[in-house]
């Protein structure tokens, strides 16, 4: 099976649920780790992280509401999360502009047939 290695991230700009990364089609991938920041010098921010499950639709929490410190970050070094094509990855903030996060992600191409 054929594997890349790539990495999907956003500034959330809002206080929206935002997709962070989608499965692509032909593929399924496992999240290895993920980062989440507060660029914020002064206040702490939540943040919600979910995954949706497409072929179930279903949307499952992964961290809810987690604070974290102004300047500081959580990291998640073995979170192995598996998706399938299509499945999506989305996170959310309770202050706007003020948390990052960035996944590192293997995906695996699905052979045809």
């Amino acid at each position: 099976m054929d594997v890349r290695i790539i990495n999907a991230a956003a500034a959330l700009s809002t206080t929206n649920l935002t997709t962070i990364y989608t499965c692509p089609a032909g593929f399924s991938s496992t999240i290895r780790e993920i980062w989440v920041t507060n660029i914020d010098g002064t206040s702490a921010a939540d943040i919600t992280l979910k995954w949706t499950d497409t072929s179930a639709s279903a949307t499952f929490d992964l961290i809810s509401t987690a604070s974290i410190a102004a300047d500081d970050y959580l990291r998640f070094s073995d979170a192995n999360i598996f998706l399938e094509s299509g499945d999506v990855c989305k996170a959310q903030a309770s202050a706007a502009n003020d948390i990052t996060i960035s996944l590192f992600i293997e995906e695996q191409i699905k052979p045809a047939g």
